[in-house]
């Protein structure tokens, strides 16, 4: 029976259930709208700063732009504040956005000090006042992105699964570690499993996805109704048309025919113009270094035109050493 089918997340509808990732620093237009290419049934903006929406900052309003060819796609806020959270929900309503996430996941130490991201897991009573604040804001569905908790001794997974679910959020995705391991150990999947059977909500696994057969486990070991794929997206924008594969064609797997290496070099160079035609080509193509570089993986005799990537400051230079490995 295939596992791949439509999400009904409040009054939106994604095509499949194969979601990427909002990741700092990594998400911006570019990514999404490769990743919605190859096939994201829901994409996501980088977090973004609801103090900064509030305070009209025009970098922070530059993160929110979201372009027809990315879309659905939502916008991820992050803070601690009820009030400003709420207002910049309303604020992001007159977006082109589908829906609002809610970062209750981050744990980067800065997040974390501010009462923002994982901190957020620590009150389950107060998550759910932050929650219900944003969807009385807009008339998008807001979703919830969190963790387990904020530490081994004080794992909040089932408490804040509760509070989201009656504040009103519309999907909870859930990165089965906790704030003090960030990406280290195994992600637990065992707790998908148990936000699925607390929640009434549709519910996405995130975390230790780095094939599409990993996919394919989670749904069937947890019983979870997406899957959310991050890092491993990052220079195999491949890994979610495989992903949409094996989910249609289970309990079967799909042959899966693994990039070739032009194929990959020319999707760098996409990647590449897509970011210079958004950001300008001095920003474009050092914001692009990070993501070239692993496109290349594997390619055999890439390591110096990998090192090499990170010394260029045109668009001329990358396109030249790229095609250099043909």
């Amino acid at each position: 029976m295939s596992l791949l089918k439509e999400i009904s997340i409040g009054n939106l509808v994604t095509k499949n259930n194969v979601f990427l990732a909002p990741l700092a620093g990594v998400g911006d237009a570019a990514y999404r709208v490769i990743g919605k290419k190859f096939g994201a049934g829901l994409t996501c903006t980088e977090m973004v700063s609801s103090c900064g929406i509030v305070r009209n900052n025009s970098k922070t309003f530059s993160l929110l732009k979201i372009s027809r060819s990315e879309r659905p796609a939502g916008i991820q806020l992050f803070g601690s504040d009820p009030g400003t959270m709420a207002e910049a929900a309303h604020i992001c309503s007159e977006y082109p956005a589908d829906y609002i996430d809610i970062n209750a996941g981050c744990s980067v130490k800065k997040v974390l000090k501010t009462g923002a991201g994982a901190m957020l897991l620590n009150n389950p009573n107060f998550l759910y006042i932050l929650i219900r604040a944003c969807v009385s804001a807009t008339d998008l569905p807001v979703t919830v992105k969190m963790r387990l908790g904020l530490s081994e001794d004080r794992i909040t997974v089932i408490e804040n699964t509760h509070a989201a679910q009656e504040a009103g959020a519309a999907l909870i995705t859930l990165h089965p570690r906790t704030a003090a391991q960030g990406y280290a150990g195994k992600a637990r999947w065992e707790y998908i499993t148990l936000v699925k059977e607390h929640a009434g909500i549709p519910v996405c696994g995130n975390g230790d996805i780095k094939t599409a057969l990993d996919a394919v486990k989670m749904i069937e070991e947890t019983g979870c109704d997406a899957v959310m794929i991050g890092r491993a997206a990052i220079g195999n924008p491949w890994i979610l048309t495989h992903t949409g594969a094996a989910l249609q064609a289970h309990p079967y797997s799909p042959e899966v025919r693994p990039p070739g290496d032009e194929q990959r070099i020319h999707q760098a160079l996409e990647h590449l113009d897509l970011i210079v035609r958004k950001k300008g080509e001095l920003r474009g193509v050092q914001e692009s270094k990070k993501h070239i570089h692993r496109y290349l993986r594997g390619i055999p005799y890439a390591a110096s035109v990998r090192e090499g990537i990170f010394k260029i400051d045109s668009r001329e230079e990358a396109e030249h050493l790229l095609l250099s490995l043909f």
